[in-house]
């Protein structure tokens, strides 16, 4: 019957998303913060809990971090603050705006369909790659999700919800959402929903009465009461900041491959356009799954005769949808620097547009279990590779000093000591050495230090068996694990 057929689709898709929710926490401490960018924000929040300076974050001692603005490193900050210095407490704020977000696609799903259609779309979301991905890591792509999300729904439902008792309240959140983007990565995050909204609304001609339905004076006084001060600090305490920030940042950046102004790091050049790959990458399974929908022949007949196109457009909802998934593909096509992660803030709307394919084109959510199959594709791998790492968690391919750091404190014990890494050091060595491993360029270096029995030495696998002859007489290796060696001085007979 169809009213037992929505029950068990809600109950089914209700346990899923129940279960890949659980899945992304309990392995949020499975694993060690990994190099580089997870290690660097992470030890970059260490450093504000250290100094107690919540306005300037570092990257090192004395040296202020100008890549990214102060948002998601609060986050972290505030977490170890509360929960102490490890993984777990490193990743929770991801997982809390992995969460949070989950739960705006289910309530702007309901609203627009039925409470069916919303656990539908959070799990598409929830299960999605990247959105997985970044639901337990630490990064500041989650806080610009969640910004563009909060200002995205906001938006429609303070604009042209039917229910007006709680327009003015939405209303606010789409300007909290902004200041959140604008604070987590700078104009983009007014950027990237000010390009769909205005899209949409030339769309369907809706400019002459966008004024009254938004609070925009004390809306806008709000965004800027939430954003404007801490720029205002930080440029004062060190001139300098909005200059890098503005212009390295949001132009030299993307339209320079391997720019060479990056004060933290390289530029990762990309063919243009490949954004568009990045994207049906970021949403495996579901991207896979709504090319199949498509493919199908009710699908194909709508679709070449026009009728589908004309459709999508004609709804207002699901054209909101697609500009909202748009916006950000369009902006990074022609960028020269660009991640997987830049795909993030249109994840919600191609979560809500993949339920609302598979619905539109005649397919059950739980149609022979294959919703419920693709929904546990992601977390079913992402569980083998955290135990693949368990079970070997030397192995070269994962980037972390977390071992290693972690058998120096053993074999150490408290004692007065020195760990001291030469040709490279991680940043994950810095995050878990609390800052206290040193650096050294060369052998040179190690040789000027190997009078103390107390001080280990790392050197990445590569290096050790070049070290000179003489040297390595002098060395006997501890461990290795993860393309790095520890080594101890030996005893002088």
């Amino acid at each position: 019957m169809p009213g037992e057929q929505s029950v068990f689709s809600r109950k089914a898709i209700s346990i899923v998303l129940a279960g890949i929710v659980i899945a992304r926490f309990v392995t949020l401490s499975a694993y060690p913060i990994f190099d580089k960018s997870e290690a660097r924000y992470a030890y970059i929040a260490e450093l504000m809990v250290q100094t107690n300076n919540w306005i300037t974050p570092f990257v090192d001692h004395g040296v202020p971090f100008w890549a990214k603005p102060i948002l998601s490193i609060w986050l972290t900050a505030a977490s170890f603050t509360l929960f102490g210095i490890n993984a777990f407490a490193a990743r929770l704020p991801a997982f809390l705006i992995y969460t949070f977000v989950g739960w705006l696609v289910f309530v702007i799903g309901r609203d627009e369909r039925d409470p069916v259609f919303g656990l539908a779309a959070a799990c598409a979301f929830a299960s999605s790659a990247v959105a997985f991905f970044l639901g337990g890591t630490v990064l500041t792509d989650p806080a610009l999700m969640l910004g563009v999300t909060l200002s995205m729904t906001g938006f429609w439902r303070g604009a042209y919800q039917t229910n007006q008792q709680s327009n003015h309240v939405w209303g606010y959140v789409f300007f909290v959402g902004i200041a959140i983007g604008v604070l987590a990565k700078g104009p983009i995050g007014a950027v990237l929903p000010g390009m769909s909204i205005v899209a949409w609304l030339t769309l369907h001609r809706e400019w002459a009465s966008l004024w009254r339905r938004l609070p925009w004076i004390s809306g806008t006084a709000l965004a800027l009461m939430l954003v404007v001060p801490w720029y205002a600090l930080e440029e004062y305490r060190t001139p300098g900041f909005l200059h890098y920030f503005f212009i390295g940042e949001h132009f030299d950046r993307f339209l320079f491959p391997h720019w060479s102004g990056d004060l933290y790091g390289s530029g990762r050049g990309q063919p243009r356009g490949t954004i568009w790959i990045f994207a049906l990458v970021a949403g495996l399974p579901w991207s896979i799954a709504l090319l199949i929908v498509l493919l199908r022949r009710n699908a194909r007949q709508q679709i070449f005769k026009g009728s589908a196109l004309k459709a999508l457009l004609a709804d207002r909802w699901v054209s909101y949808l697609c500009f909202w998934l748009l916006a950000p593909l369009v902006l990074f096509t022609l960028a020269a620097n660009i991640l997987i992660d830049y795909t993030a803030p249109g994840l919600a709307a191609f979560a809500l547009l993949t339920a609302d394919a598979f619905r539109r084109f005649g397919i059950a959510y739980d149609h022979r279990y294959g919703f419920i199959i693709t929904s546990a594709l992601v977390p079913v791998v992402f569980i083998a590779a955290v135990i693949a790492i368990s079970i070997n968690p030397g192995m070269d391919s994962f980037r972390s000093q977390a071992g290693i750091i972690s058998t120096y404190k053993d074999l150490t014990a408290g004692r007065p000591s020195e760990i001291i890494y030469a040709f490279d050091k991680p940043i994950s060595a810095d995050f878990y050495s609390g800052g206290r491993a040193k650096f050294v360029l060369n052998s040179d270096g190690i040789a000027a230090n190997l009078g103390n029995a107390d001080t280990y030495f790392v050197v990445p696998v590569g290096v050790w068996p070049k070290l000179p002859d003489d040297l390595r007489q002098k060395l006997r290796v501890i461990v290795t694990r993860n393309h790095y060696v520890l080594l101890q001085p030996k005893a002088t007979p």
